[in-house]
């Protein structure tokens, strides 16, 4: 792949970007692969938090104050 564009950083940037390269990987290549680093920790991030009722009432206790908020919004028949 060809640079198409071109960015401007901080000499201090660059010089943290040279130390996160593997040998022989382009600027572009040690972006993309951090970008997706940093994806795949938000993403088991997000899957990790799904949890967090695990062993509690507490997604009960969210989804009957959920549906008592609605009912609270419906007309009456």
């Amino acid at each position: 792949m060809s640079a198409t564009e071109q960015i401007r950083v901080s000499p201090e940037v660059k010089s943290a970007l040279e130390a996160e390269k593997e040998p022989g990987e382009s600027y572009n290549e040690t972006l993309e692969r951090l970008i997706d680093e940093r994806v795949a920790r938000r993403r088991k991030a997000i899957r990790e938090g799904a949890g967090v009722w695990e062993g509690t009432d507490g997604a009960e206790a969210a989804r009957q104050i959920h549906e008592e908020m609605n009912e609270g919004l419906s007309p009456d028949p």
